[in-house]
């Protein structure tokens, strides 16, 4: 996919898949993570791997009718790890992910994420590890209104989607301050850390204009989990400095 034109903001050609020159190059990366090797393919990386990345959230936005948008400039991730603070000092990510955002931008709170590693690409939307006054504040609102949250899970399953956790990615008792609600109808999502419904996606989906769909789709179905925790969110008092 050629790169000779520029492109201004949000404008981006039609996102056609990542071709298999994109997972080529991440396996490549995995096998030679260093900066002579990146360099030595770095066109390859932004022909084949940034590039697509690029039009894929544009295509998500002002306008996609969409719970949240992308932007091409601010949406993708750097591929660039920063090691300051680990013993794994590799410099490059062996993927390439962007966010899907209520602004377009990657600070916000409540997103959908998207993830492309060869065997190994998914869709997560949701609420991952928010701050502790964000996760009380999500916890007292399901011990208040238990009803309320359970009908969002049942939707969500009736969807196809389910907010699920795997068991090390949840606490073993319930949170302090919520010891007490160990018979409550909402006692297993108590001590859950993030909320999140996700999609696996194969190498073929990605590969096409398919994963417009599972996009679409995920952030469809994630919808009422967003609305929930921005609302949640939003009505925190505001943060003081």
């Amino acid at each position: 996919m050629p790169r000779e034109l520029i492109f201004p903001d949000d404008v981006r050609p039609d996102f056609e898949g990542f071709r298999p020159a994109a997972f080529k190059f991440l396996r490549g990366l995995k096998r030679h993570n260093e900066r002579a090797w990146f360099m030595a393919h770095k066109e390859i990386y932004e022909t084949e791997v940034r590039f697509p990345l690029e039009c894929l959230v544009a295509t998500f936005g002002p306008g996609s009718g969409l719970p949240v948008r992308g932007d091409a400039k601010r949406s993708p991730f750097r591929i660039h790890r920063d090691v300051r603070f680990s013993k794994d000092k590799s410099p490059y990510k062996t993927h390439a992910s962007a966010i899907l955002s209520r602004s377009g931008g990657r600070g916000d709170t409540g997103i959908l994420y998207i993830h492309i590693e060869p065997r190994g690409c998914f869709v997560s939307s949701g609420f991952y590890m928010p701050d502790p006054a964000f996760l009380t504040a999500w916890r007292q609102r399901m011990v208040r209104e238990p009803k309320e949250f359970l009908a969002i899970a049942r939707k969500l399953g009736r969807a196809g989607s389910r907010i699920t956790l795997e068991p090390h990615e949840t606490l073993k008792r319930l949170p302090r301050g919520f010891e007490e609600q160990g018979e409550s109808p909402v006692a297993d999502y108590l001590r859950w850390k993030h909320f999140l419904v996700s999609r696996d996606v194969s190498d073929d989906e990605a590969g096409g204009r398919a994963l417009i769909k599972i996009i679409r789709d995920v952030a469809r179905a994630a919808t009422p989990l967003l609305d929930y925790g921005w609302a949640t969110y939003d009505a925190l008092p505001p943060k003081i400095g």
